[in-house]
């Protein structure tokens, strides 16, 4: 348990690093464009926080249709049907919304 907790927290560690290192070569290779960037990210920080939840509803709503009419009731039997039972139909469903939505997000979030 202890291993897992460590390599999440490895995990944590590397990312942040990587996200510091990028902005760091981004603002070193164009810093007019990083400032400019910088002042409208409270606008697009907006945008997240508005349409955020109603694309979380929106493919809540997709995926309980999509997993209701395969004939599923819950996330437990899709991962029964995908895991057990050797058949990914179900969960390349679900995930195959869930992408969709975040391709939708993107298309609203104009900054």
């Amino acid at each position: 348990m202890e291993n897992k907790s460590n390599r999440s927290f490895l995990a944590l560690i590397i990312l942040l690093v990587a996200l510091v290192l990028g902005q760091a070569v981004s603002f070193l290779a164009a810093p007019d464009s990083w400032k400019s960037f910088i002042t409208i990210l409270p606008k697009i920080i907006s945008m997240i926080a508005f349409w955020g939840p109603i694309i979380a509803l929106i493919a809540a709503v997709f995926v309980v249709i999509g997993m209701r009419l395969l004939g599923f009731d819950s996330i437990a039997e899709i991962r029964k049907e995908s895991v057990q039972d050797n058949n990914p139909a179900p969960a390349i469903v679900f995930v195959g919304t869930l992408i969709a939505s975040i391709l939708f997000l993107m298309v609203v979030i104009r900054p």
